[in-house]
């Protein structure tokens, strides 16, 4: 019985360099931010 990985998600450019804006312009924690997003916080 192999389980077998799921791939990598890939996200956009755009995507990439907004993540970290919001995280640093938002008055919330980055566990908060990167559930909202759909990330891991790390």
């Amino acid at each position: 019985m192999t389980n077998k990985r799921r791939p990598y998600k890939t996200y956009p450019k755009a995507f990439k360099l907004e993540a970290p804006r919001l995280m640093e312009e938002s008055n919330k924690p980055a566990s908060e931010v990167a559930m909202q997003l759909g990330l891991r916080r790390n």
